[in-house]
């Protein structure tokens, strides 16, 4: 009650009379979550930076992005309970206060493990925490059209924030150290939870008197996102059905060379984790107790629909984002500001796309569905473009931007069509199921974020290995004896293709490889890196397929998102 008290007192930022306190707040809120966004994405422009000052891998980078992401989808229901639980503006401030710590630790990492707790944990502990509670404020204190426009554009910061990750991220890499990215984003989110706690009134502690907070809730879905998104993570280092080494775990092989993958086997039990704990939580709906999510707000078919296509809006061109550079990188030896360069068509596509995408929605001239299925067929196509168009003879960051540059952009098209859908998913269920809603769309969302990583990545070393595991057997510039050490090598370190040419080089001629030998290795690096960006590309084409018959099942009607207010769906939109 607290909540919608204070939701009246400052409501209406876009009309006239528009109190200070609800322009700070929308401001706030607003700069925080393109910091969130920016914090997601600026780092893949900076892999071969990060591998070098913490002296990993790219393997360690990706499993530090992922892990981020998984992060959040794993917490980010828990931290909307806590929200509605405790208050929101609580909560807000609390998560900026973890979110900040794990800046600091992240830009003082002496190593990967330090990247890992502040980045990757602490970081996302504190985003689990403040998103829900930012998107509930917002939900709870704006109505009708003045809450489509106010949606609509924190959508359109969450996909610029994405967007400019690589520009800005790749300028600050180049020009000073990925270190300032964290520590500018500890400074905003400080700032930020300073003028919230001072411009939102807390209201009374709600509480739940005599309910327990949903524990095993917590463990059931965190163990079942945690097994899925490992299991996508394992795939490019032990296949996706059949084990191309042996799976051992604190020194005992579980699962055999030759034999079947852990990431079926993960899978399975991951699903049936989370089989457990959507039961576990309807039996507490019946019990009259207090779960941590009610799934039962899934029976409606907008909410349902709306959040599976969210997730795969966010896996396609997050999969891109991440391949994309980490091709350039290994390929071309480019750094970080050059790689931000050749990513600045996705900022300007999804600028070009979001404002007149969210006008036409707002006048009922375009309906949610047909932007998501026009978001999925800009982003299928540009995927192909970037397999098709790219040249493996340009040269220099001009040739190589212009070859990408049509793919990039209508990808960044896609993204900005896809930013009015967060609309359409909150305004769908009742009041008192906002948070519960926001929870689970926050949770896919993240996890479309890690599976587009985890998947771009496995495609992209599984295309790697088999091309150069043919190209050294067809190879004739190696000896019988050669071609054995490269199998060896590969068997012991399955992503040792993922590396540049001279990095191939120095590798083969710490093992005794030079001459025409290396340098046949090294050719047939350059095209097994060719065809697994040809093979991820497609790959995630083929998943923006996916998503286009998936949002075959949105409404229909235009405007259906606001036409009744806040909280409430139109017929069009129930089941």
């Amino acid at each position: 009650m607290h909540e919608r008290n204070r939701a009246r007192r400052i409501r209406g930022p876009f009309e006239g009379g528009a109190s200070s306190a609800a322009r700070t707040l929308f401001f706030v809120l607003a700069t925080e979550n393109l910091l969130i966004n920016y914090t997601a994405t600026a780092m893949n422009v900076a892999l071969s930076a990060l591998v070098g000052d913490l002296h990993t891998t790219l393997t360690g980078v990706q499993s530090a992005i992922s892990l981020y992401a998984l992060v959040v989808a794993a917490f980010v229901i828990s931290g909307s309970k806590l929200g509605r639980r405790h208050g929101y503006r609580r909560a807000f401030v609390a998560g900026g206060g973890t979110f900040a710590l794990g800046a600091l630790i992240s830009a003082l990492a002496p190593s990967l493990p330090f990247l890992l707790l502040g980045w990757s944990v602490l970081q996302g502990l504190g985003v689990a925490l403040m998103l829900p509670s930012l998107m509930a404020m917002l939900t709870e204190t704006f109505a009708g059209a003045v809450r489509t426009k106010v949606l609509s554009t924190l959508a359109m910061t969450s996909g610029i924030g994405a967007a400019a990750g690589p520009v800005l991220g790749g300028l600050i890499t180049n020009y000073l150290t990925w270190r300032m990215s964290f520590l500018l984003g500890a400074v905003i989110t400080l700032a930020g939870t300073w003028l919230i706690r001072h411009t939102v009134d807390a209201g009374p502690f709600p509480g739940h008197p005599g309910q327990r907070f949903d524990a095993l809730g917590v463990l059931l879905s965190t163990t079942g996102l945690v097994l899925l998104v490992v299991a996508a993570l394992f795939a490019g280092r032990y296949g996706l059905l059949k084990a191309r080494q042996d799976f051992a775990v604190l020194g005992h092989t579980l699962l055999e060379r030759g034999g079947l993958s852990p990431v079926p086997v993960l899978s399975g039990i991951g699903l049936i984790f989370l089989a457990a704990f959507a039961g576990w939580e309807l039996r507490l709906v019946k019990s009259g107790r207090d779960p941590l999510v009610r799934v039962t707000v899934l029976q409606n078919r907008t909410v349902r629909t709306g959040i599976s296509t969210q997730l795969m809006l966010i896996l396609v061109p997050n999969g891109m984002l991440f391949l994309v550079p980490v091709f350039l990188q290994t390929t071309f030896g480019f750094g970080a500001l050059h790689c931000g360069v050749v990513l600045l068509p996705i900022a300007l596509g999804l600028m070009t796309a979001a404002p007149p995408t969210a006008r036409r929605i707002g006048q009922g001239r375009m309906t949610h569905r047909a932007a998501a299925m026009g978001a999925f067929v800009c982003m299928g196509v540009g995927c192909v473009a970037v397999a098709v168009l790219f040249s493996p003879r340009a040269q220099g960051v001009a040739a190589v931007g212009l070859a990408l540059a049509p793919g990039i952009l209508l990808i960044g098209l896609g993204r900005g069509m896809a930013t009015t859908l967060t609309d359409l998913v909150q305004s769908a269920p009742d009041r008192d199921e906002v948070s519960d809603v926001t929870g689970l769309s926050y949770a896919a969302g993240y996890l479309g974020s890690s599976f587009g990583v985890a998947l771009a990545g496995a495609l992209m070393t599984t295309s790697l290995l088999y091309g150069f595991e043919a190209g050294v057997n067809d190879s004739r510039a190696l000896s019988t004896a050669q071609k054995e050490l490269v199998t060896r090598a590969l068997e012991h370190q399955v992503q040792i293709t993922a590396v540049s040419d001279d990095a191939l080089r120095a590798r083969a001629m710490s093992r005794g490889i030079t001459g025409a030998a290396a340098d046949g290795l090294v050719r047939i690096n350059a095209r097994a890196r060719e065809q697994a960006l040809t093979v991820s590309a497609t790959g995630m084409a083929t998943l923006a397929a996916g998503g286009w018959l998936m949002s075959l099942r949105l409404p229909v009607r235009a405007g259906t998102a606001t036409a009744t207010g806040p909280g409430r769906e139109t017929p069009s939109q129930g089941q």
